[in-house]
Formats: structure tokens, sequence, C-alpha cells
């Protein structure tokens, strides 16, 4: 009988500090289509208004094959980004984010092109020492341009491999994906990002994350450069580029329950949306700023809550719908689903993705560009 297993690598493993690296022992055969890690956070109980989301805290989590070498590398909010656009998010997590309540969220490193992918898969018997690695850190007082207030104290996780048994599927190789160019850009400014020469390349993402300077502020023209302009597949401004992610990708859907304390800040799941808000308690009054573009929601509420004849902060359960999850957007060109889209570098005399920068473009952030690319052989 050939079926996925799931079973738990590590359960509720505690991190043993506040911040520093975490290093999990992959099982060392079978078909692996993918790792869930699942990370739980207890809020701390003297902060009311927690604005740190268990993702702004995953500096990195890695899958490292052979003793370094890399087959996926990604930031906590990258990882659920990209579950979205691979369809393996799970949009009914809801986190919580208030104090004395246990913050989880769910992250799928995928080594296909979407959920189980019978064609797409680690072979975990053909490499050496496969790990996953967790760079965290729980006392963050910063990020993405904004102050924070302490938000979590003890904190675990679960690491569940999922394993094909009893196949006589072979895989034809697995989906690495990883950071592939970075820049900090000035107004106006024309960055040729370029992608490295050799692999098959059938996705690509691009991601400004900063305090309004998401890529709607930052961005004017896209283009997919190949052999020095002989060939220019791709090209758009800043509006038809979101409206053609809108086309092949859809929208997306997000629910966030929270406590916005006085003029706190909270990053928006989705940079170009609606918000839709519902009360827990209450009161019906709520001022949001932005988040169209910028990704960034700031949320004032202090108001005499009239539940239970109480006074204090106030839960919201907040529903996003819009595009762009955390920031990144997966560039509208390459289909993962037909190969022949795909990108084959290495013959290729070059190959780049132009940025074309908005004058409101400004240091503070970084432009990263990522990649998926086919592995077929193995080292």
């Amino acid at each position: 009988m050939e079926y996925w297993q799931r079973r738990y690598t590590e359960e509720n493993r505690a991190f043993v500090m506040t911040a520093g690296l975490e290093v999990v022992d992959l099982p060392n055969k079978g078909l692996c289509g993918g790792v869930e890690l699942a990370v739980t956070a207890l809020c701390n109980s003297d902060n009311p208004c927690p604005n740190t989301w268990i993702h702004d805290c995953l500096e990195k989590v890695e899958v490292v094959v052979n003793g370094s070498q890399v087959v996926k590398s990604l930031t906590g909010s990258q990882i659920l980004a990209m579950n979205m656009y691979d369809k393996t998010y799970d949009r009914q997590q809801a986190p919580r984010l208030y104090k004395n309540t246990y913050h989880h969220e769910t992250f799928y490193l995928n080594f296909g092109r979407f959920y189980h992918d019978k064609e797409y898969m680690l072979d975990l018997g053909r490499v050496n020492d496969p790990e996953l690695r967790i760079f965290y850190n729980f006392a963050l007082a910063a990020h993405h341009g904004f102050s924070l207030l302490a938000t979590f104290g003890t904190a675990d996780y679960t690491v569940i491999p999922h394993i094909l048994m009893n196949s006589d599927v072979i895989p034809k190789g697995y989906i690495k994906s990883s950071e592939t160019y970075r820049f900090n850009p000035v107004a106006s400014q024309r960055e040729n990002m370029t992608v490295p020469r050799g692999p098959v390349y059938n996705g690509f993402y691009l991601e400004s994350r900063w305090v309004g300077l998401g890529l709607g502020n930052v961005l004017d023209y896209v283009e997919v450069n190949i052999n020095n302009g002989e060939v220019i597949p791709f090209r758009l401004e800043q509006g038809e580029f979101m409206t053609e992610i809108k086309r092949q990708f859809g929208v997306y859907e997000v629910t966030q329950i929270m406590i916005p304390g006085a003029a706190g800040q909270l990053a928006s799941p989705l940079e170009n949306c609606e918000i839709y808000e519902s009360n827990y308690r209450n009161s019906n009054v709520i001022g949001c700023a932005g988040p169209a573009f910028g990704g960034w929601c700031t949320i004032e509420d202090h108001l005499i809550s009239t539940y239970g004849g109480g006074v204090g902060n106030l839960y919201r359960w907040m529903h996003y719908k819009g595009i762009l999850p955390y920031n990144l957007a997966k560039v509208p060109f390459l289909d993962p689903m037909n190969e022949a889209t795909w990108i084959k570098s290495a013959e290729l005399g070059d190959l780049w993705l132009r940025f074309e920068c908005l004058p409101g473009a400004a240091v503070a952030t970084t432009i990263k560009l990522l990649s998926d690319e086919v592995v077929t052989a193995y080292l």
C-alpha cells in the first residue's frame, strides 16, 4: 500500500534560548515531499498589545544536505508566502496574538511544485546528513522599520517530514528555493538583478518588506531580460504586473486575531488588500492606515469597552483579502506545471530581472530576488 507517512521527528521541543539556532536531523532515507514546521509561543502576560508574529522571529529556516548544500533557505514570512502560491497555506489557522495566549503558526517547506508532488521530491537516500536548521530570535526589538513590544516568553516547535512510502515512483528531482540577488534601492534606480547561470528555473519572486516601502511603493517596471536584450519576454508596469498576478494566482484570504494597542503597528499579511474587520467585543470603531501598499497596517484602538462593564483593550478579528502575501510577489512569467516555460539558464548568454524603481524608492528597504530551481542531479 502506497501512502504518505507523517511522523514526528520532533514534537513540542523547546527552543533552548530566546535567540539562536536549532538543528534537527531529518530521516536518512525515503522520498520526502516536504517538511512541516509548527511553532507555538506564549505571549507575555505583561504585554497587553503584542505586535510580533512568530514568522517575524524565524529569521531563516534551511534544509541542508551533505554538510553545506542548501536545498531550502527562506525566512518565516517567505515560507508562508510561498505556501500561498503553492496552495499549502492553512488559511483556517487564524493565528491569535494577545497576552496569556498561545500563538501558533505552521510552515511547510515544499520540495515539489505543489503539495505531495510525486514527480519532484527530495530523495533522502541519495544525500548525507539531511538537517533542518532554524535560525530564530524571539527577543526582537525592531524589524522592518518599526519598534516592537516584547511579545513571546516560552516557545516550542514540532517537525513532521512527509515521506512517500511503499512506492515505485522515481522522482525527476526536487525544487530548491533560496535568495538569488539583493540590493538597496535609491530613487528611480534601474537595477539588473543578475540570475546565476547553470540551473533550470521554474519560478522567480520579488520582495520589498519595510514600513511604507512595499513593492507598491518602490516598483515602477519589472522586466525579464535574456542575452542582453536579445529577448525580453516580460516587461510590465506596476499596475499591469499586479493585475497579471491576480489573473494567474488569484486573491488570497488571511484571518488574524489580535489586540491592537494605542498607535500599535502590525504587519499586514497581504500588501495589496482590503480589510474586513469584525468585533470580538462591543466596540464599533477601528482606525486603519493602509495597508494598500507598503504592507503595514497602523491600528489604533484604545476605546472603553462595554463588554462585561469593563475597560480595556479590545479583541479584533481581522480578515484580509488581496495579493502579495507578506510582501512577496511571484513573477507571473514561468509556469511550474509547464516544463516548456522553464528557463534553462546554462544555454543562455546571460539572464537578469530588471527592477526599475519609482522616485519614492529609498535605501531603507532591501529588494530581494528569490528563485525556484529544478534540481535533477545529486552531488
